[in-house]
């Protein structure tokens, strides 16, 4: 099922574009309709957050420069994995058995990875390390800063735009400081934007409200 009409008037041209080409990986590879609904909600939610944040935030409306359908895509990746995480989060909140729940996710994770044609390594582990730094954030900063930057470190680079050297990042991230120190931070005024990691969570509510929508319109169907 496609978007509804006013999801759809919100998207970029590219990103929904983006939208029906893994909607139909999902289509062809999703036989299951539960899973199906899942898979397709997360969509909708990374895809509709990864179309806000190229024109909300200003460090990664720089790199996306117009955009293409790669960078679209990356992005769109990205910001679905967000929403996966996300899921898992209200999952914790609500006491779930830890060792299922860690079992569950690892599948997903693969799952939603191959349906962006990705089916590596150090994405799974990329993943995981932003997955460690959102149930950090939570517990211990709730203001979500510390993430909020790294998130944007992401998107840019999704963008062709690099500003964090990941090889000298232990997550979680507790201080920005340590980074600053090893050299990690390349490119400072991308991730350090106030503006811009207060935009990057309204987009991500933004994108977790149309995941929620999707899954609902769908179950009613």
């Amino acid at each position: 099922m496609p978007l509804s009409e006013s999801e759809e008037l919100k998207l970029h041209p590219l990103f929904k574009a983006v939208f029906a080409q893994v909607s139909e990986r999902i289509n062809q590879i999703v036989t299951d309709e539960n899973n199906h609904r899942f898979y397709t909600a997360l969509l909708a939610g990374g895809n509709t957050m990864a179309s806000s944040v190229v024109s909300a935030c200003e460090g990664v409306k720089k790199a996306w420069a117009g955009g293409d359908e790669a960078k679209a895509l990356a992005l769109t990746k990205l910001f679905t994995l967000l929403m996966l995480s996300q899921c898992y989060r209200w999952l914790d909140a609500k006491g779930s058995n830890q060792q299922k729940s860690t079992k569950a996710l690892q599948s997903a994770v693969s799952n939603v990875l191959h349906l962006f044609g990705d089916d590596s390594e150090e994405a799974i582990k990329d993943f995981f390390n932003i997955d460690i730094q959102f149930k950090y954030d939570l517990e211990y900063r709730s203001h979500m800063i510390h993430l909020g930057s790294l998130l944007l470190a992401k998107a840019s680079e999704a963008c062709g735009h690099r500003s964090i050297d990941w090889s000298k990042v232990s997550f979680p991230v507790k201080s920005m400081e340590p980074l600053t120190r090893s050299g990690a931070i390349i490119d400072s005024v991308t991730i350090g934007n106030p503006n811009d990691i207060k935009a990057l969570w309204y987009c991500h509510a933004a994108g977790v409200q149309a995941m929620v929508n999707y899954h609902e319109e769908q179950a009613r169907s």
